[in-house]
């Protein structure tokens, strides 16, 4: 039998890793022992390490030198920070997004809410913040501003760690998603070429998504680990 090339393992490898810790299986601040990872993929240390680094550059896990690795925890003030610095850069490129929408963007924008839609209701947490990063890096795109991008997509890595772990996901409708609904009021606005209604649509959202947290039980939970 022909041995998987090691990319494939570390795929894998992943993939498996970051399930576990999307399902909350795996809880923050978690040790990620190499051992224990090894036994749970059944994969050698060397795609275990290669996964590591991987989650870590999407913020789901941190790794300290000589030290090992854990899995992430960020403070409340860490979220809260993210969310504040969010609206402003978020909102901004809404507002560039009408000035400058195009077809293929809103295509885009409409392929994510709908993927939304279906992984809510498939209950895949992994692929709903996958389209959840899509609509919103989408939006980014279409303001023609790559240093708005950037910044954006780095606010965007530390809130998905958040929601990996606390947002209310498995216990959320589809028809009561307000993320979902504020998506397509933001397709809208895009649709109507209406600066002034993208930015504010989209300032509601990101402080819906905030006050959707519960930041309180997110401290009570960390102060008890």
């Amino acid at each position: 039998m022909e041995k998987e090339p090691r990319g494939n393992l570390e795929d894998i490898a992943y993939r498996k890793i970051r399930s576990a810790i999307l399902a909350r299986t795996l809880q923050p601040g978690a040790r990620l022992a190499e051992p224990v990872l090894a036994r749970m993929t059944g994969m050698s240390r060397t795609p275990i390490r290669g996964a590591l680094r991987r989650l870590a550059a999407e913020g789901l896990v941190g790794i300290t030198p000589n030290q090992g690795a854990v899995v992430s925890a960020p403070s409340a003030k860490d979220i809260r920070d993210a969310y504040i610095t969010r609206e402003p850069l978020e909102a901004l490129a809404a507002r560039l997004a009408a000035e400058n929408a195009e077809e293929a963007g809103i295509l885009r924008l409409k392929e994510a809410a709908e993927k939304e839609v279906r992984t809510l209701r498939e209950r895949n947490l992994s692929e709903y913040i996958e389209a959840n990063n899509e609509f919103h890096l989408t939006v980014a795109s279409m303001s023609g501003n790559k240093p708005l991008g950037s910044a954006i997509q780095n606010c965007l890595t530390l809130t998905n760690v958040c929601l990996a772990f606390f947002d209310p996901f498995y216990d959320v409708q589809v028809e009561e998603s307000r993320s979902n609904w504020e998506h397509r009021l933001l397709i809208e606005a895009l649709q109507a070429r209406d600066p002034s209604w993208a930015e504010a649509a989209m300032r509601v959202h990101i402080r819906s998504s905030f006050a959707y947290l519960d930041i309180g039980k997110f401290e009570r939970e960390m102060d008890a680990r």
